[in-house]
C-alpha cells in the first residue's frame, strides 16, 4: 500500500478553566471532521487497488458492523487479530444502586443500567504499532486553527459557539508590530 504523507490538522485551544493549573495555556486537539461513513470507508479500501471492489468492501464492512453489534449486545467481546478487541462495558446509574443483591434484583437491571458502551482496545502484541506513540510517529502534524469559545446574543438568548481562526491569520493578527 502506497503511503502518502497527508497532514493531520491540529487545532490549538486555550484552557479557560481559571481553577486549573494549566489556565491560559494552549493545548493541541484534532481538527474536527465529519466521520468517514461506511460507504466512504469501503471506497477508500477499494481505491487502494487491491483485489477488492467497492461493492465487496461495502458488503464485508456492513456484515462486520451487523455481526459486531449482535455479539456485543449479547455481552461477547470480539477480537480482530492485528486490529484490536471490541468489548462491551456497562454504565450504571449510581443513584439507583442498592446495598444488597436482593434489592438490586428486585429493582431490576433495566433500572440500574444506564447504557452499554463499546470499548475498543487496540492490539499491540504482534508489532501492529497501534499505540498512541507509534501512531504519532506515522502522523505529519500541521497547525490548522486556533479555537476559541465565543458567546453571542441571538434573538435575546446567549449562545456559545466555537470560533476557528486559521493559524496563518492568527499569527499575523497577534504578531507584535515591527520596530522602526
Amino acid at each position: 500500500m502506497a503511503k502518502e504523507n497527508i497532514a493531520f490538522p491540529v487545532n490549538l485551544r486555550q484552557n479557560q478553566n481559571s481553577s486549573s493549573s494549566a489556565f491560559s495555556k494552549y493545548f493541541a486537539e484534532p481538527d474536527t471532521k465529519e466521520p468517514l461513513n461506511l460507504k466512504g470507508f469501503a471506497k477508500h479500501i477499494s481505491d487502494h487497488g487491491k483485489l477488492v471492489t467497492y461493492d465487496l468492501a461495502q458488503l464485508v464492512l456492513l456484515n462486520i458492523v451487523s455481526c459486531l453489534k449482535e455479539l456485543i449486545t449479547q455481552g461477547q467481546p470480539v477480537k480482530l487479530d492485528g486490529f484490536g478487541t471490541f468489548t462491551p462495558t456497562i454504565e450504571n446509574d449510581g443513584k439507583k444502586a442498592k446495598s444488597t443483591v436482593e434489592e438490586t434484583l428486585a429493582m431490576g437491571l433495566d433500572e440500574l443500567v444506564e447504557g452499554v458502551h463499546l470499548r475498543f482496545i487496540p492490539e499491540n502484541s504482534k508489532g501492529e504499532e497501534l499505540t498512541s506513540r507509534e501512531l504519532k510517529k506515522e502522523c505529519v502534524l500541521q497547525a490548522a486553527y486556533v479555537v476559541r469559545s465565543v458567546k453571542k446574543t441571538v434573538d435575546g438568548k446567549e449562545v456559545k459557539y466555537q470560533e476557528k481562526i486559521p493559524i496563518s491569520s492568527y499569527a499575523v493578527a497577534t504578531a507584535p508590530d515591527p520596530e522602526p
